[in-house]
């Protein structure tokens, strides 16, 4: 793909936030089930997900990050695509409190300064 095309492709995207590709399990739920998916990628706003379960687009949906503190945050999928038997899906945090912003802020960094393995 030429360099122009790529850049038209990013620029057309919505997203304000640079996101972090990343390797982590997390625990969602839709307040009826736990299911334990995998995130590929997190931002300021929101992450990436690749699941077995498909949760449709504008689902509410809880993210439960493991860490010490036990980040719970709110969040909604904005984008879903299925890819062989998976499926990504886009996740906006929603109605974050100051705290949560830290946490992710904390997780974003802990990600990206983590030595490779």
């Amino acid at each position: 793909m030429h360099e122009s095309t790529m850049k038209e492709i990013f620029s057309s995207e919505r997203r304000q936030d640079e996101r972090f590709p990343i390797e982590s399990l997390v625990t969602i739920s839709d307040g009826r089930r736990f299911y334990v998916e995998s995130l590929t990628d997190i931002s300021k706003s929101g992450v990436g997900l690749e699941a077995l379960q498909e949760f449709p687009t504008s689902s509410k949906l809880t993210i439960f990050f493991p860490s010490n503190s036990r980040i719970k945050i709110e969040g909604i999928i904005r984008w879903v695509c299925k890819k062989g038997h998976m499926h990504r899906m886009g996740l906006q945090f929603m109605n974050m409190t100051t705290k949560q912003k830290n946490s992710i802020n904390e997780l974003i960094y802990g990600f990206n300064n983590a030595p490779a393995i």
